[in-house]
């Protein structure tokens, strides 16, 4: 019996393994493309509802290697306290910002350009999907594995793990 539960999990395993989902390089560009602001009058309003939302309470943004953006598909109220958002206004390119819903009246850091704004890369290596962040000067400044997309009617998750621990964003830009 043991000898049958051992060829079960090892002919199991693999499989399991085998069944993963890749992310490919054109599933991250279409949701990237359907996260664009929208642009009125030739500006955006910041953030937009389509912009990416990562939870920021205690620097969490900055201090984990492993983060979750939710990108909302309605007009619907954010649920972290503190969060660092990425608002797309092109296809390869966002502006970063810091908002915080803590306390009444809820606050936004001014963005600076060229400081809040960033390119980005996405490329496929060793069949993982990666998404560089660049500053102005083309330099990488951080860099995600995209490990999973879950959607459903009322939002995108996106798992993304960093390559490399960037250094503060405040002293870096």
């Amino acid at each position: 019996m043991k000898k049958l539960q051992f060829h079960f999990i090892a002919f199991l395993f693999p499989l399991l393994l085998l069944s993963q989902n890749k992310i490919s390089k054109s599933e991250v560009q279409k949701i990237i493309k359907d996260s664009q602001a929208a642009k009125k009058d030739g500006s955006i309003s910041l953030p937009s509802i389509k912009s990416w939302k990562f939870n920021n309470s205690d620097s969490l943004y900055f201090k984990r290697d492993t983060l979750i953006a939710i990108q909302y598909k309605t007009n619907t109220q954010n649920d972290f306290c503190e969060f660092i958002d990425w608002t797309f206004y092109q296809k390869k390119a966002f502006i970063l910002g810091r908002c915080s819903f803590c306390k009444e009246p809820p606050l936004r850091k001014v963005t600076k350009y060229p400081k809040d704004y960033f390119s980005i890369a996405i490329y496929e290596v060793e069949n993982k999907t990666i998404i560089d962040i660049l500053r102005y000067d083309k330099i990488i400044v951080e860099s995600f594995n995209v490990i999973k997309i879950e959607s459903d009617e009322k939002f995108i998750k996106i798992k993304l793990v960093r390559r490399f621990i960037p250094e503060p964003y405040d002293e870096v830009y």
